[in-house]
């Protein structure tokens, strides 16, 4: 039986370069082979591929693994062909589910019943719901897409989305995204060779993912997927890949440094650092942006990679003036120095004087927000 399937890597928009970069540096499947798409990367692999995206990708936020497709025009349609479907060879019986459902420009419009549609079919197959779980686990998520006359049904293979790592559970004012984080990080042109900063570090989110990847840590450790619960998932090859990557773990030789004014970001910055087992490789200091480890005495050539304030209007005089300091500051390091700053405009951060260029556009926390970079290729 062929064991290949559609799978899809889905992330932020504006962030599907970088996912395919971070995807074909893996070598996990034949770059040849991806597609990019909106919202993400289209690919064949099997239930260990999907796993191993999962463990391997930080700039993805879910792996979908596509179960069936098919045209579909009323409701009666969608159940009739959703019975006929063997659900069995993916999903185990008295499975734990949770169908959901979304519709564009269908007459199938009523997310609801379309939901409803599809789980009775299955559980018609796998039986009935088990009991809640006590033990915190989520259930298998089955999504439906409905698109025109269209049905794609998924299941979601890493469970709690990816981002969630499980290390960031202090937080500070608008923290980043561990994905967005880790597309910063590699938009910036840094390498694990160079001495990383970040001046306003928040909880710490752009530091830690520098001094886990340093550590040759994978965005996906310590954590369980959802498609660990699949029927023919393979236990066994799993294992040897988590111990593989265990292996792998190096000690981080280059300084990252990190700096907040408030305590509090500080104090959330080393709780995180210390669960993402980074904590010896991070130095964090409280006070003034300019103090910074790394910026008072610039050694050898690196990278500030940061997520400043920048507020929602750009005629704000402070942050005005904080962006033309940032500027003055970092454009006194020396030559082959990386910069690569978040702003919600392109605008503020020109202000700073810098030679920028935008990355990527993406969103966050309700913002489109853009990476301005110095000193790395841009697409």
């Amino acid at each position: 039986m062929d064991t290949a399937l559609d799978l899809f890597v889905a992330c932020l928009p504006g962030l599907e370069p970088w996912c395919a970069r971070e995807f074909a540096a893996t070598g996990l499947v034949p770059a040849d082979s991806v597609r990019e798409q909106s919202g993400g990367l289209a690919l064949r692999g099997d239930l260990h591929d999907a796993f191993a995206l999962c463990l391997h990708l930080g700039t993805a936020s879910h792996v979908l693994v596509r179960l069936a497709e098919f045209p579909c025009h009323h409701l009666a349609e969608l159940r009739r062909r959703c019975d006929r479907i063997d659900w069995t060879r993916w999903l185990p019986r008295n499975a734990r589910l949770e169908v959901r459902a979304t519709t564009r420009r269908t007459k199938l419009y009523h997310s609801g019943a379309v939901a409803e549609r599809v789980e009775l079919a299955l559980r018609e197959q796998l039986g009935p719901a088990p009991e809640p779980a006590t033990d915190g686990s989520a259930p298998l998520a089955i999504l439906v897409r409905v698109e025109g006359e269209t049905v794609t049904i998924s299941c979601d293979a890493a469970g709690a989305p990816l981002h969630r790592q499980g290390w960031r559970l202090e937080g500070a004012k608008a923290p980043l995204r561990e994905d967005l984080a880790h597309a910063l990080v590699l938009a910036s042109g840094w390498d694990p060779s160079m001495p990383f900063v970040d001046p306003f570090c928040g909880s710490g989110t752009l530091p830690i993912v520098a001094a886990r990847i340093a550590a040759g840590r994978l965005p996906g450790e310590g954590r369980t997927f959802a498609v660990e619960q699949l029927c023919d998932f393979d236990a066994e090859r799993a294992a040897a890949l988590r111990g593989s990557v265990a292996a792998g773990h190096r000690e981080v030789t280059v300084p990252i440094g990190a700096a907040d004014r408030d305590a509090g970001a500080v104090a959330a910055t080393r709780a995180n650092a210390e669960r993402a087992d980074v904590a010896a490789a991070l130095e964090v200091v409280e006070g003034n942006w300019r103090d910074a480890p790394g910026l008072v005495d610039p050694g050898a050539v690196g990278a500030v990679v940061s997520n400043p304030p920048f507020g929602k209007r750009v005629g704000d005089a402070r942050l005005v003036n904080l962006w033309q300091s940032i500027g003055a500051v970092l454009g006194r390091l020396p030559e082959g120095w990386r910069l690569a700053l978040l702003s919600a405009d392109r605008r503020l951060a020109l202000r700073t004087g810098l030679p920028l260029k935008t990355a990527f556009l993406t969103r966050h926390g309700g913002l489109g927000v853009r990476a301005m970079v110095r000193g790395a290729a841009v697409d």
